[in-house]
This record gives structure tokens, C-alpha cells and sequence, in this order.
């Protein structure tokens, strides 16, 4: 298969099969990548003043912080350092699949070669694949005996609120509306968004907020460029976008397209409003905080840090509705147990009596 050739990349059974060669491209690419950066990290003089944040954020994300039956030892060190590791090849994977989106964006669809389509098309693919990938790896690790499991919070937000934007609406878009710039710009901004908070995410955990005033200040900026970023990628530029495409699916009178989409664009703009509520939150709590001089003060100031250790284009708010839910479904669980019961009982109760009688 010519890659670069358009008319042979965009017929539907060519899609698909790129999109699963590139699930099988990154999976062993980022696997290996990992373990390399997995190794790497322990000879790092900053990797102890990341260990901290690192763990705090996957408390976040719903892992456990005391030992459970699926977590005996709840998030080890090393638990944390795979965590960051995939980070680190996930900022890498999303920069190199925007990448080549590049081109269709900045001369528009009717004016690309043909070569420039291509390249945007295997961009699109590039991040689907990333998704399969992900969404089946989560999965097994979240409903099978794995050694490294992964809490049902995780993946209820990783997997069905994020991956199944792309996985359900990117190559029915590359097969029938490519030349849409809605497509173009929501795809760029949110790939590069990620990949840009992503590193800078991974960056800040390494500042020594503590010690070094310069550090200190980063850190602050950072915190405020992320939630520039996000504000910028998730509201500036996806609202319009996904509004204007929407109207021209009921225009087009396309009612799969449209309900499609009306779906799953409310699922990600709840999802990346809660996100902009918890960028606000994290600059509001840092932005008065003056650098620590004593001991307490710089106690604060970590324990601070730990607490909104948020770096992922995933929002904390959206783990704590997941919990919620996941709470709300064991009480019910719980209440149908007892109804039940309560029914056999009545049940047993009534047949002695009639023996008796």
C-alpha cells in the first residue's frame, strides 16, 4: 500500500487496516520506550522530589492510598515510576501524530497536495491507533488478574469518556468529511494541547519548589500555562468548532452524523470543562503562595504540590463523578441485595406457614 497515495489511503478497509497496524507501530514502540525511560529515571538526581507528586497524581486518578485486596501494597515507588515513564512517551506519541496535521491546517484542504492529505489522514490514524492500543491494554489491566492493575475509576474516564472520541468519530470523519476545518483544528489543538501539558507536567515535578526560588516561580508559570493552554485548546477553539460542525451535519441533514456527534461532543465538553474548573483551582491555591523560608512553610508548600499534582489533559473532577458513580452503583448493589433477602425471607416465611396450617 502507497501511504502517501490519498485515493488508496481513504477508502474505509485501508483505514482500518493502517489504524491497526499503528495500534501494533506504537504499542511496541512506547513499550520499549518506557521500559528505557522506566530504567533511566532511578539515576536522575531529581527523580525523589517527583516520586512524591507522581503518586499523588495517580491518588488522583483513582488509585488507592491504603492497601486494598487489588492493590495489596497500594502505589509503590515503582508503581509510580512505570507511571511517569508512560507519561513521558505519551507527550512524545501525541507531538509526532499532530505533527503531520501540520500542513492541511495551515493551506487549507482545497489547497494541499495530495501528500499533505495523506500526511493528515495517517496523523488522525497515528492517534487512533495510540487509542486502541491504550483502550485494550487499560482494559485487560482493569478487568483481568494483571500484576499491574489499573482501578475501574481510571478507566471509566480514560477509556469511555476520552479514547472513544477519537475511536468512535475519527475515521468516519477521515471517510466522509476530511475536508472539514473543524476536523483539522479540533485534531491539531487537542494533540499538541496534550503533548504541551503532558511535558510541562512532567517537568514541573521535577522543580525544587522547596529549596530553589527559581524553581518556585517555574513552577507558578507553569501552572498558569497549562491553564492557558487548556482554556485556550478546550474552549477558545473546541466550542466553535464542534458547534460549527454540528450545524453542518443538520444542514447536511446527515442524522447519524449529527445524534453521533451530539453525543459524544457533550461527553468531551463535560469533560473538558471540568478540567478548566480544576486548571482555576490549582492556579488560585499557588498563585498567593509566597516562596517557603522555614521548615513548616516548605512542608506547605510539598504538601501543597502533592495535592494538585494534575498534569494529564484528564480532569480530577471527572475521577471524583467516576467514583461517585462507581460508590452509588455498590449502595444500590447493596440495596437490591437486601431487598432480595428480605423477599426470600418473606417467601420462606410464607411456605412454613402454609405446611403448618
Amino acid at each position: 500500500m502507497d501511504f502517501l497515495d490519498f485515493e488508496t489511503l481513504s477508502s474505509p478497509r485501508n483505514l482500518a487496516v493502517v489504524a491497526v497496524g499503528m495500534a501494533v507501530f506504537w504499542g511496541s514502540i512506547m513499550e520499549v520506550s518506557k521500559k528505557a525511560i522506566y530504567d533511566a529515571l532511578p539515576r536522575r538526581p531529581w527523580w525523589d522530589r517527583a516520586i512524591a507528586p507522581t503518586r499523588s497524581m495517580m491518588w488522583n486518578f483513582g488509585f488507592p492510598r491504603d492497601p486494598t485486596d487489588q492493590f495489596p501494597k497500594a502505589v509503590t515507588d515503582e508503581m509510580a515510576q512505570d507511571f511517569y515513564a508512560f507519561l513521558v512517551t505519551i507527550c512524545t506519541q501525541h507531538f509526532l501524530s499532530a505533527v503531520p496535521m501540520i500542513p492541511v491546517y495551515y493551506y487549507g484542504w482545497n489547497d494541499s497536495p495530495d501528500i499533505y492529505k495523506s500526511l493528515f489522514i495517517l496523523g488522525t490514524l497515528s492517534d487512533v491507533g495510540f487509542d486502541i492500543y491504550d483502550a485494550i491494554k487499560t482494559s485487560i489491566r482493569t478487568f483481568t488478574d494483571h500484576p499491574a492493575p489499573i482501578p475501574i475509576d481510571f478507566w471509566v474516564v480514560i477509556v469511555a469518556m476520552h479514547h472513544t472520541l477519537a475511536l468512535s468519530l475519527v475515521i468516519p470523519m477521515d471517510i466522509y468529511y476530511p475536508e472539514r476545518w473543524e476536523f483539522h483544528q479540533a485534531g491539531i489543538s487537542l494533540l499538541l494541547a496534550a503533548a504541551i501539558c503532558y511535558g510541562a507536567g512532567c517537568y514541573k515535578f521535577t522543580l525544587d519548589i522547596k529549596h530553589a526560588y527559581k524553581d518556585f516561580l517555574m513552577y507558578k508559570f507553569i501552572m498558569v500555562f497549562q491553564l492557558v493552554v487548556i482554556l485556550y485548546t478546550r474552549v477558545y477553539l473546541w466550542f466553535p468548532a464542534a458547534k460549527s460542525l454540528l450545524l453542518y451535519f443538520k444542514e447536511s441533514g446527515d442524522a447519524v452524523f449529527f445524534y453521533g456527534s451530539c453525543v459524544m461532543f457533550t461527553i468531551f465538553s463535560l469533560f473538558n470543562m471540568i478540567l478548566c474548573v480544576d486548571g482555576f483551582k490549582g492556579v488560585a491555591k499557588w498563585l498567593p503562595k509566597k516562596f517557603p523560608k522555614t521548615t513548616t512553610e516548605k512542608e506547605k508548600v510539598e504538601n501543597l504540590r502533592i495535592r494538585t499534582s494534575i498534569l494529564m489533559p484528564v480532569p480530577n473532577g471527572a475521577f471524583e463523578m467516576a467514583a461517585r458513580l462507581h460508590r452509588r452503583r455498590k449502595f444500590k448493589g447493596a440495596v437490591r441485595t437486601v431487598m432480595a433477602s428480605n423477599r426470600l425471607k418473606k417467601l420462606s416465611s410464607g411456605v412454613s406457614d402454609s405446611k403448618k396450617e
